[in-house]
């Protein structure tokens, strides 16, 4: 478990992140889902701000903003200036959730229950969306940056507020379709400095981070809340297209991802296993990491 102040940025890299998809090899993928060996080295990063929780009765107000930040990490070598792409941020988790160990513990009432740790789970994008969806997306992705005049995110955001998406009824909750979504564009990415930072999200240090959106949503005072908020699964569709001459790429490419904090913090630590089992957990950053997008092919992650 890592815990850190709320103006630190570290090194935390989730399970996840180390768990290649093996479902599908390179040579199976669509082309637009293949990514192009000039952007080797890029990850993405994701890190959730949690504000310190409440007493008494103010504990159930859905005032307590939690902060996602999202992050692209590059080679030094790769000159960012060139790289024209498009985040999607899916902000409403898919219905489905990875798989984790089980948490023995007591319900209110003293019975015995078990339940996963939602904490300690991690997977790959396939076990949470259906493969259907992310084929369908990718695709319309790479053919929506170019269906349109001017920027392209916008005609991307246009293309997936106006189509509508049958395979992913589920993505963004049960019937809920896509949810409610972000679309960022790589264009004049803000750098993060590392020349103080004893911690770092990516390897080698060396590599530059670039902050690419800022998310918040609310919840309330409860460590429930706090799990069901730090701790879900966050699907990111990312884009690369060609932008003339200095482009990195010469097609679109198109892949997603699910990002999700990861930790092995032991939820039996309080007798009962009730709420009070992440006070730890109060006041605090969270980072997770992605592999590096060559290493891992995002369609299967």
């Amino acid at each position: 478990m890592v815990y850190l102040k709320p103006t630190a940025v570290a090194l935390f890299l989730a399970l996840a992140t180390s768990t290649l998809a093996d479902d599908k090899l390179p040579n199976d993928l669509p082309e637009s889902q293949i990514i192009p060996s000039s952007l080797e080295g890029l990850s993405l990063i994701k890190g959730v701000n949690v504000t310190t929780g409440l007493n008494g009765k103010d504990n159930v107000k859905q005032t307590r903003p939690f902060r996602s930040v999202y992050y692209l990490g590059a080679p030094s070598k790769l000159k960012t200036k060139d790289l024209a792409g498009c985040a999607v941020i899916f902000n409403d988790p898919p219905s489905k959730r990875f798989d984790g160990p089980e948490v023995h513990g007591r319900d209110p009432s003293g019975e015995d229950r078990n339940s996963t740790d939602t904490r300690a789970a991690h997977g790959t994008c396939p076990d949470v969306i259906e493969q259907k969806c992310i084929d369908k997306l990718t695709e319309r992705a790479s053919n929506g940056v170019y269906n349109g005049k001017g920027d392209a995110c916008a005609a991307l955001e246009r293309e997936l507020k106006k189509r509508s998406f049958d395979e992913c009824r589920d993505l963004g909750g049960n019937g809920r379709g896509l949810g409610n979504f972000t679309v960022t564009s790589f264009g004049n990415l803000t750098a993060v400095s590392n020349s103080s930072s004893p911690c770092w999200p990516i390897l080698p240090k060396s590599d530059n981070l670039a902050e690419i959106t800022v998310q918040t949503a609310f919840g309330n005072y409860s460590a429930n809340a706090l799990t069901q908020q730090a701790y879900k699964v966050t699907p990111v569709l990312t884009v690369f297209y060609s932008d003339g001459n200095r482009s990195l790429v010469d097609r679109a490419s198109s892949q997603m991802t699910c990002l999700k904090i990861v930790t092995d913090e032991n939820p039996n630590d309080a007798p009962d296993g009730s709420d009070s089992s992440a006070p730890g957990l109060k006041g605090s950053w969270f980072v997770a990491g992605m592999a590096v997008l060559m290493t891992v092919i995002l369609a299967g992650l």
